[in-house]
């Protein structure tokens, strides 16, 4: 019979490689990473799209104990961020324990032997005393629902699902929507398309980027000098936590927040030529509610003579284009969808089954809830890195993995591989009470509609205080939050003198 894994991680993104990691560190090799792709990277892996980059600043976006001094830009695009997981699966000897090209298709509690069970998509399986779930939301398209949409004759794809082999060369292409991923990709495809036209359903706030090189002597300092290089990354988290946070934190009216939506009408006033299209641009809710964008491009694009801004709803789509709600049918040879992620999608197509039958998808039926964003009572030695409520608006998500990981690794040692640990039902009641309703108080809960929040207005996705809060949150177990028992059957908990320290 094959041995358990003391571990299971699903998910080979920044959260998975980072588990990986520190279980090393702590001397656990008998783990195992599972990822459906054929390459690390997670969402940097799927997302291929041109010009796609990150938008949080490069020296932030990194492991804290893997620093790299030779990003190229102040934010990094897609292909670097792949490269740089790469680079620390390779540093820190992850790649003996990646299962790439691995579908995890369910996983279920088996209650004779106390183990989880993992289901391939080859009808293979295998069990684990514990559980890592590091998969995020961030590759599963969400398409809209446009009447028609399947008439299309031309070529159509979506920003999470880019081909490659379509020649967007002298085409006319339509792109629809207009945030995080439309303000990346506009600017890339009007450079190769005969004409382009932009479908904007709501306006975002889009402050300058201020992107640019690192030169090679900055570059050569941030190599050079630690220290630098950390007090660099200090300046950028405290300056996101100063001011980013600011904005997001309140409904209230704030100075901030103020000044932010000042710098964006006077951005799009000093640079869109079209001056019909300015009221167009600036959206009708506060900054925060939803996504704040950054772009250095965007707008500039929109004064090109071949490029189109259509703030007219979508009435359907048919063989030959789109036909917009004020009777104009747009003529395209391609249809571009950059209307975001469904961030639910994963449970669908992992389910999760607990002790007693009980599924993880019927539980969060009516809202998606952890105990720090990473328990579920009922759910024994099974964690979630990036659960409900671990978004932020304000820094960067590699400082809430690593904060997350940490109190992973604690549950990891106390249970080993002889005990079944579970967060209880009243503190995890308590801690999303307190959650809930300090987010009512945020910016997401304001009149806007957005990913975030529910039609309830609940938000099941992000986290109402500071990053600094959320770190001091998961520096160390309440173990009177948890049920500990001595699980039916016990392995012998496998480590060695693996050298994983940072």
């Amino acid at each position: 019979m094959q041995q358990p894994l003391n571990v299971a991680i699903i998910g080979a993104g920044f959260s998975g490689v980072g588990a990986a990691i520190r279980l090393l560190e702590q001397g656990i090799t008998n783990f195992r990473v599972f990822d459906k792709a054929s390459g690390v990277g997670g969402t940097w892996y799927h997302t291929t799209y041109p010009g796609a980059a990150c938008d949080v600043s490069s020296h932030l976006y990194c492991y804290s104990f893997e620093p790299n001094p030779n990003w190229s830009r102040v934010y990094s695009p897609q292909e670097e961020i792949r490269a740089y997981i790469e680079h620390c699966v390779d540093k820190y000897n992850v790649s003996p324990s990646l299962r790439l090209g691995t579908e995890v298709v369910s996983i279920e509690f088996d209650e004779v032997s106390s183990h989880w069970k993992l289901h391939f998509a080859d009808a293979s399986s295998v069990c684990a005393h514990q559980v890592i779930v590091a998969t995020g939301g961030l590759h599963h398209p969400m398409y809209p629902n446009i009447p028609g949409m399947n008439q299309f004759r031309g070529d159509a794809m979506h920003t999470a699902r880019w081909d490659d082999h379509v020649d967007l060369k002298d085409k006319k292409v339509a792109v629809i929507g207009s945030a995080a991923s439309a303000i990346q990709i506009v600017p890339e495809v009007a450079k190769i398309a005969r004409h382009l036209s932009v479908f904007q359903r709501t306006p975002n706030w889009i402050l300058p980027r201020n992107d640019g090189d690192y030169s090679p002597k900055e570059k050569s300092r941030f190599a050079r000098w630690g220290w630098f290089q950390r007090l660099y990354r200090h300046y950028i988290f405290a300056r996101s936590e100063l001011v980013n946070f600011q904005i997001v934190k309140t409904k209230d009216d704030n100075l901030v927040r103020r000044k932010g939506e000042a710098l964006v009408k006077n951005y799009i006033r000093s640079t869109v030529d079209d001056t019909s299209l300015h009221e167009r641009l600036i959206p009708n809710y506060p900054m925060g509610c939803k996504r704040v964008l950054l772009s250095d491009h965007f707008y500039q694009t929109l004064n090109l003579e071949h490029v189109a801004l259509t703030t007219s709803a979508i009435d359907h789509i048919d063989s030959s284009g789109i036909t917009t709600a004020d009777n104009r049918h747009h003529t395209a040879d391609v249809i571009i969808y950059a209307t975001g992620y469904n961030l639910d999608t994963w449970l669908d197509k992992i389910p999760i089954i607990g002790p007693g039958g009980i599924s993880l998808k019927k539980r969060w039926k009516d809202l998606p809830a952890a105990y720090r964003g990473t328990f579920v009572p009922g759910f024994p030695n099974l964690f979630m890195v990036t659960g409900p409520n671990t978004g932020v608006g304000s820094t960067s998500i590699l400082y809430m993995i690593e904060a997350a990981l940490e109190l992973i690794m604690q549950c990891i040692e106390i249970a080993g591989n002889d005990q079944l640990m579970s967060v209880t039902e009243q503190a995890h009641t308590d801690y999303n009470k307190h959650i809930q309703r300090d987010l009512r108080e945020t910016v997401w809960a304001a009149s806007c509609n957005s990913w975030y929040k529910r039609p309830s207005g609940e938000i099941p996705t992000l986290y109402p205080y500071s990053a600094r809060t959320f770190k001091w949150q998961h520096r160390k177990l309440n173990l009177k939050h948890f049920e500990i028992v001595p699980a039916i059957r016990s392995v012998a908990f496998t480590k060695s003198n693996a050298d994983g320290k940072h």
